[in-house]
């Protein structure tokens, strides 16, 4: 089975794409991305990455970003955050302006992902969380950013809890910024167990399949779930599970050559028949109509098995 790459350091990422920067911090790393126009590439395929990635920039001229499947096209002014396991892909024709960030949970210092989540959901995997933003918005951004960057390349005492700190108020300025693009529609209680009930599919959507099971782990009956989700979001709980597991797919057979077969049980289907019927029946195209249908629409390179 020829997955999409995952990335699981971010020093991995900087060298696939041909970037000099390393980091000595697992956790943590900004730069400005000015010292990333030296790119040996100006494309980069469907990938993941196992960390959070923040984009903060203002003036990149002709950049096309995809997360998910969803295309944005010569963006310039934008903010881009990309949780772990989202899929990415960009080409660029010109330079960079801004801050990059790459981070770890671990070092945001909250108790799990999904406390972070509660105070940032605009970091929702199942959300194409880029958003615009203005001269004036980028100009509250990048003294914090560029301060971060002078505390990582100096070694004064206490500079790590500096950094933290001026990342902290960076995100709840992102947040600020995301609700007024985006303005809070949900009871603060629902938000909170959708979102997590919604990390917690994205964890386990391949081996745990039934409502019940995310029930369990969220301390609560499967009834009750299914209420405060519906209430949430408008769908019922048993359809965001399902949807994930289709996106899952949706995502094989456009980014990788991987047959029916092979998706059908990478994605937990006892049978390849039973994952065509539930696909048809949700989409109304068999897994095969939709990977040609794809190929025309949008034709990419795929990520291909190795003979």
């Amino acid at each position: 089975m020829t997955g999409i790459p995952l990335l699981k350091e971010i020093n991995e990422a900087y060298e696939s794409t041909g970037l000099s920067l390393r980091t000595t911090n697992p956790s943590f790393h900004i730069f400005d991305m000015r010292d990333a126009n030296q790119l040996t590439v100006n494309h980069y395929p469907p990938h993941r990455a196992d960390f959070f990635i923040l984009i903060i920039s203002f003036g990149t001229k002709r950049l096309n970003f995809t997360l998910n499947t969803t295309t944005f096209e010569n963006v310039d002014h934008f903010i881009v955050c990309a949780a772990p396991g989202q899929i990415m892909k960009w080409e660029k024709n010109d330079d960079w302006f801004g801050f990059c960030i790459c981070f770890k949970s671990d070092f945001t210092r909250y108790e799990s992902e999904v406390n972070f989540l509660e105070d940032f959901p605009f970091f929702n995997i199942k959300q194409p969380n880029l958003f615009s933003i203005t001269e004036s918005e980028f100009k509250d951004l990048a003294p914090n950013c560029q301060q971060i960057v002078s505390e990582q390349r100096n070694y004064y005492n206490y500079n790590f809890q500096i950094m933290r700190a001026l990342f902290q108020a960076v995100l709840w300025k992102v947040r600020r910024i995301y609700e007024e693009f985006k303005p809070k529609t949900l009871e603060k209680k629902n938000l909170v167990l959708a979102s997590q009930f919604q990390y917690l599919v994205n964890r386990h959507f391949i081996d745990k399949t039934l409502v019940a099971d995310y029930a369990d782990m969220l301390n609560i009956t499967a009834n009750h779930l299914s209420q405060i989700i519906k209430e949430a979001t408008g769908k019922t709980a048993k359809s965001i599970v399902t949807e994930r597991r289709l996106e899952e797919a949706k995502y094989l057979l456009r980014f990788t050559n991987n047959d029916i077969s092979e998706i059908s049980f990478h994605l937990n289907f006892s049978e390849p028949t039973h994952f065509t019927k539930l696909f048809k029946k949700e989409l109304l195209l068999t897994p095969l109509q939709y990977r040609q249908m794809d190929k025309l629409t949008n034709p990419i390179g795929l990520f291909t098995k190795k003979h």
